[in-house]
């Protein structure tokens, strides 16, 4: 549970208060925030090599398109842009809602 972002909401004394199920669903939704932030840097790289003109004499053809996808896929799951961390602050509230001040 370390490695999440945890909003000020979600203080570490009070994540340690938190009943087993909540920090199940809070893990269910970290790994959910990540995995749209991924998508989101892969669909931004296909967009990116678009704009790319190709020219004939180094062009690979289809193969090379499929091979520059694939790798597209593997770097954006290592692409952090702070999407899902901020994603995950959001959503987090509906899941364990924020301390009022006394």
């Amino acid at each position: 549970m370390s490695s999440f972002y945890i909003s000020p909401a979600l203080q570490k004394d009070r994540l340690a208060e938190l009943p087993e199920a909540k920090k199940k669903e809070l893990g269910k939704l970290q790994k959910a925030c990540s995995d749209f932030e991924s998508i989101f840097m892969h669909q931004m790289l296909k967009e990116m090599r678009k704009t790319v003109k190709k020219t004939g004499m180094v062009h690979g053809g289809q193969a090379e398109e499929i091979f520059a996808d694939m790798l597209d896929q593997e770097r954006s799951k290592s692409m952090s842009i702070g999407l899902g961390d901020i994603l995950f602050m959001q959503l987090s509230r509906s899941i364990v809602p924020p301390e009022r001040p006394r």
